[in-house]
């Protein structure tokens, strides 16, 4: 349901990227925008000196009570969680709060493709948007992959584009506040810990997730990862249920992996080899299983399998997700930096056969570095970088080679040193990278300079 926001006093709260994106919107709708953030206007430079001359009022460096005394509604930064102080405020003030997902989806012109899940989201986002395209299909891909969904509804309002879908990343910061959020195709891939500083406990954090599916109805369809034992054991109600897998499967429709490719059996019971695994240009079974994911989703969209088997032939894969980015005397260093859990470097690591050197580490979120254990029977050497050095080192095997680095420069060195032709050097550190950077790209873009300063790169980016 639209809200009309025309001369409404709207606070948002969180001036990063999509609570930047959230108030240009509301402006464009006629509201009064009061943008306010714990960040200074130092402290934020540039990003937000467009909005003032836009006519939005800034209130930064905190978040004056007064706030709340005179606004009609708040919209909420997914960074900004539901317990956070200043949202407690405004509903004690009996001040409505939205988050941008909802602010924006509620103008949208077309329907949701929606993407959740711990690992993979923001390839099979990709690949879906990827698909949708060759398909002819206008069809923006956003949301936490990058570009706010109130980007793109924006310019569809000011008639820049004729969306036929819209193609969504959601992490379980966005998915954890869905109200009447609908998307009519939403996939949740797999379900692992993950951003417990946030959530507390994983029970909580699947919760989250699962909440993608809060509004749907019998139109609407969801896939989900067969493989993963708590997801299927937690499926929420719904009328439509796609399974994808490694393995085959009877269902109707279904997408999986049998004989080195992705199949799709449609909603007539046809069944489709998508494409060969030795024909993708991207890493890891893991990544063919994306593709099997994405399949049935875009397929289910408006796509043809043959869209989606030239789509993920052309497909290159994204940076800092297993990306292969250079060779140094023989060993194959990739780039996995966004491996900012413990189930995504378990992931990586079943995608690589030969034997691996793997950089660990960053900043903890909690997690159970102990859940490695199983998966290191091809790890030659473990490099510990950062703040969890300490913890990933006690939760390791005694039998594993585990050396503290304190940084990536220190591992990559120590790594090349002692690596053997035909190796592997994986950064997939289980942790996020603010300890010591600003993100996983600048981290992933750290160790691809790296690599490039000691050997030839695999690929042109």
């Amino acid at each position: 349901m639209r809200s009309s926001w025309a001369a409404r006093k709207v606070v948002v709260v969180g001036a990063g990227r999509s609570g930047r994106a959230a108030s240009e919107l509301l402006l464009q709708l006629g509201a009064h925008v009061t943008l306010t953030d714990s960040r200074t206007a130092g402290e934020l430079g540039a990003s937000v000196d467009d909005l003032e001359r836009l006519g939005a009022t800034l209130a930064l460096g905190g978040h004056p009570p007064q706030l709340w005394e005179s606004a009609d509604a708040v919209i909420a930064s997914p960074g900004i969680g539901p317990s956070a102080l200043p949202l407690v405020a405004a509903r004690a003030c009996g001040v409505p709060v939205l988050s941008e997902i909802e602010l924006a989806a509620a103008y949208a012109q077309a329907p949701c493709v929606a993407i959740t899940g711990s690992n993979g989201k923001s390839t099979v986002t990709a690949m879906v948007g990827a698909i949708l395209e060759k398909a002819g299909l206008d069809a923006p891909v956003c949301g936490n992959i990058g570009v706010p969904l109130s980007t793109v509804v924006a310019a569809a309002l000011r008639g820049e584009h004729r969306p036929d879908r819209y193609v969504l990343e959601l992490s379980s910061f966005q998915t954890e506040t869905i109200e009447r959020f609908r998307p009519r195709w939403s996939a949740i891939l797999n379900l692992s810990a993950d951003h417990l500083d946030r959530h507390s406990t994983f029970e909580s954090y699947a919760e989250a997730k699962l909440a993608i599916c809060t509004n749907s109805t019998s139109d609407d369809w969801l896939i989900y990862g067969a493989d993963d034992t708590y997801l299927t054991n937690h499926l929420p109600p719904h009328p439509q249920h796609v399974p994808f897998s490694a393995t085959a499967t009877v269902t109707v429709p279904a997408a999986w992996l049998e004989g080195n490719g992705v199949h799709w059996r449609d909603s007539a019971g046809d069944t489709h080899r998508v494409v060969g695994t030795e024909e993708m240009q991207i890493l890891g079974r893991h990544n063919a299983l994306n593709a099997a994911a994405a399949t049935a989703l875009a397929c289910l969209a408006g796509a043809s399998p043959q869209d989606a088997g030239t789509a993920l032939r052309n497909f290159r894969g994204l940076e800092h997700r297993m990306e292969l980015c250079g060779t140094v005397a023989g060993v194959r260093c990739v780039n996995d930096s966004k491996a900012t859990n413990v189930g995504a470097t378990v992931a990586a690591l079943r995608g690589i056969d030969d034997p691996i050197w793997l950089i660990l580490g960053g900043r903890d979120k909690g997690a159970d570095f102990g859940e490695l254990a199983p998966h290191l029977a091809n790890v030659r050497g473990v490099l510990l970088v950062g703040e969890a050095t300490e913890r990933i080192a006690e939760a390791l095997p005694a039998a594993v080679d585990s050396m503290p680095c304190d940084t990536i420069d220190v591992a990559v060195a120590k790594a090349l040193d002692n690596a053997a032709t035909g190796e592997v050097l994986l950064l997939a550190p289980a942790c996020t990278s603010f300890d010591q950077y600003t993100d996983f790209e600048a981290r992933g873009k750290h160790f691809r300079a790296l690599i490039a300063d000691r050997g030839t790169p695999d690929v042109a980016r």
